[in-house]
């Protein structure tokens, strides 16, 4: 849980406070689908609870599976039938699906159900709808293809290649859209971009189809890598990675990367920068001997996040990371090397269940932080957060003052932010 070995693999202990964008959320993005849940009834319950919370419910049916169905086989049969029959009651209502997904739970990795078999023989009955299969499997989770990254893959996938490509770029990464106040639009836009595309953007099919014209995906958290390999190899779109960041100066390098594979020359950043540094300085500051609990899943590089924290005078207490990214080893490294007195705790570890909880006065940056710490202050952050950039980091020290000025109320928290473990 916290020693020289850091990251283990062990049981995971899922808190009530772990989770966000399930896949079925993730898959419901896609315009004018519709989505056949397939699985044991217990296994759909906290996507199929959230969709109902969220009034995302009118576009996915479930086909529960009996202990009997499953052990003949006799369930393809059923879902093939199921499928029929929401196409036909859709299209009754003029509610058509362009995509239509088969999601299926990790009982499906055991039995070995030919999907992609399914899809080709319903996309031979049904030309004019598209068929994809995605994966509810959390077994995955420690593979190179997991569940956040394999969804998004499914979601670009739909795209198909465009006649011709404009100026315009696309953000990936984010399920959810990046605040319209942060800068990184206006300094895209000074870079050439015409339209900057995010798939929120869109509540058609054929309007989602224009982020296959963009001239380069931007990719600003891990998950998105993946499909935007695939993307550039089925619409010949390149990527930057262009990860969110925390420390001013790795902002500033993040907008050259992006200028250089954008062929544009960057515009002047100083102001930016500049707020972007005040803001931290300012906020250390006034929370004084108040310390900060970092979480890994509100941010997605955490160390870096941390080691821009402890640069600007804040007093780390404690960081939470289930694994370390790539992208994050350097920072990791510098935080060790010149505060090796932080403890660094994997969320999901077992022992998590029964650690102390913290005495001292702390803001935790992050549900699952602030729920395992016990921390009295909490900034109402997810991963899916919608910062970036300079304008991110003003935005989260204005969050951080905002909770370390009042107690924590944990459970409505959790509840109003539906968390789908």
């Amino acid at each position: 849980m916290c020693c020289d070995n850091i990251f283990t693999n062990s049981l995971h202990y899922a808190s009530p406070a772990h989770g966000g964008w399930g896949v079925l959320k993730a898959g419901q993005l896609i315009p004018e689908s519709y989505h056949l849940f397939i699985s044991p009834a217990a296994c759909g319950r906290h996507g199929s609870l959230a969709a109902q919370m969220e009034g995302r419910r009118g576009t996915v049916s479930y086909l529960h599976l009996t202990e009997e169905s499953i052990v003949s086989g006799d369930y393809e049969q059923e879902v093939l039938e199921a499928a029929d029959l929401l196409i036909a009651m859709r299209t009754d209502r003029g509610l058509r699906p362009k995509v239509f997904s088969l999601f299926v739970s990790c009982i499906d990795d055991l039995l070995g159900t030919d999907l992609d078999a399914i899809c080709e023989e319903l996309g031979e009955k049904y030309p004019d709808i598209q068929f994809i299969s995605c994966h509810m499997n959390p077994t995955t989770t420690d593979t190179g293809v997991p569940p956040a990254v394999n969804i998004q893959n499914k979601i670009y996938s739909v795209l198909q290649p465009a006649p011709e490509t404009d100026t315009g770029v696309n953000i990936i990464g984010v399920l959810q859209e990046l605040h319209p106040d942060m800068e990184i639009f206006e300094v895209l836009r000074r870079m050439g971009a015409q339209e900057v595309r995010h798939i929120s953007d869109y509540d058609t099919y054929a309007g989602y189809q224009s982020m296959a014209r963009s001239r380069l995906n931007i990719v600003v958290a891990p998950p998105g890598k993946y499909a935007s390999r695939n993307m550039r190899q089925k619409l010949g779109i390149p990527f930057v990675m262009a990860l969110t960041a925390f420390r001013p100066e790795n902002i500033t390098k993040t907008y050259g990367q992006i200028a250089q594979a954008m062929g544009a020359q960057c515009p002047d950043l100083t102001a930016y920068e500049s707020a972007a540094e005040n803001a931290l300085k300012e906020t250390a500051r006034a929370l004084g001997d108040i310390k900060i609990i970092v979480d890994g899943e509100a941010v997605n590089r955490p160390f870096e996040f941390a080691r821009a924290l402890i640069e600007a005078g804040f007093t780390v207490h404690s960081i939470y990371e289930q694994k370390l990214i790539p992208a994050d080893e350097e920072d990791f490294q510098w935080v060790r090397e010149k505060h090796p007195e932080i403890p660094i705790y994997q969320p999901q570890h077992p022992k998590m269940t029964t650690a102390k909880k913290t005495t001292e006065e702390c803001v935790a940056v992050g549900y699952s932080a602030g729920y395992l710490s016990g921390a009295r202050h909490v900034v109402d952050l997810g991963g899916q957060n919608g910062l970036y950039g300079y304008q991110g980091v003003v935005r989260l020290m204005e969050m951080i003052r905002k909770a370390a000025a009042e107690e924590a109320d944990m459970k409505k928290m959790l509840q109003d932010t539906v968390l789908v473990i």
